[in-house]
């Protein structure tokens, strides 16, 4: 699939595709943290090396992703 930075959905994951639940953009102005802060939640570089170049930084990896690290 091409994504165009005009294209790319910052509310979803640019792995899947699917709703990535960024609580950075849904709590914004609040004090609520995203589930992506969790301890429990690694981001390794060959997962991020993933997300394609014009989504970096414009959209989050789900967490389903995160954790199953997309085969």
């Amino acid at each position: 699939m091409n994504i165009t930075p005009d294209r790319i959905d910052p509310h979803l994951c640019p792995l899947c595709h699917q709703d990535n639940r960024c609580g950075n953009l849904s709590s914004c102005g609040s004090d609520a943290s995203c589930w992506c802060r969790s301890p429990d939640i690694s981001f390794p570089q060959t997962l991020l090396d993933r997300v394609p170049e014009e989504a970096k930084g414009r959209a989050c990896i789900c967490r389903s992703c995160a954790a199953n690290r997309v085969k």
